[in-house]
């Protein structure tokens, strides 16, 4: 009765095995880029509310979120796009030098997320842009 099930766990295990690792690593790669959407959209909140202070320039906003990222630990580079709009939401030409009160200073932190299962997944090599986004009014 034993004789033909000898090596039904091991069948079993080699087919579960794929399907549990395919959840596994794709959890982790999601956690990882969850996690930095997170830190994006916390340097774009910092770049807007430093975007938002009278007297501020781009080059402030800039600062702001690169020291911020570094501060992470965030490897690899990330672009920051500043959009500054009226109040009755179009956009202003001349930057953070013409902002006043009640214009909206949107701030944009773009990353390359690299994903580092891309040999064991299918389909999931290279990199994901993520982007994190923060509106703050100018003061």
């Amino acid at each position: 009765m034993l004789r033909g099930r000898k090596g039904q766990a091991v069948v079993e295990f080699a087919l579960v095995l794929p399907v549990f690792m395919l959840m596994l690593f794709g959890a982790i790669e999601f956690g990882r880029a969850y996690y930095n959407v997170h830190l994006l959209t916390n340097a774009a909140r910092e770049g807007a509310r430093t975007g938002a202070l009278p007297d501020r320039l781009e080059s402030d906003v800039h600062g702001a979120v690169n020291e911020f990222l570094q501060g992470t630990g965030l490897s690899g580079s990330w672009s920051t796009a500043i959009v500054l709009k009226d109040t009755a939401g179009a956009v202003k030409s001349g930057g953070l030098a013409d902002a006043v009160e009640g214009d909206r200073v949107f701030v944009t932190v773009s990353y390359g997320f690299e994903v580092l299962t891309g040999s064991l997944l299918p389909g999931f090599t290279g990199t994901v842009q993520l982007r994190g986004r923060c509106v703050f009014r100018h003061e």
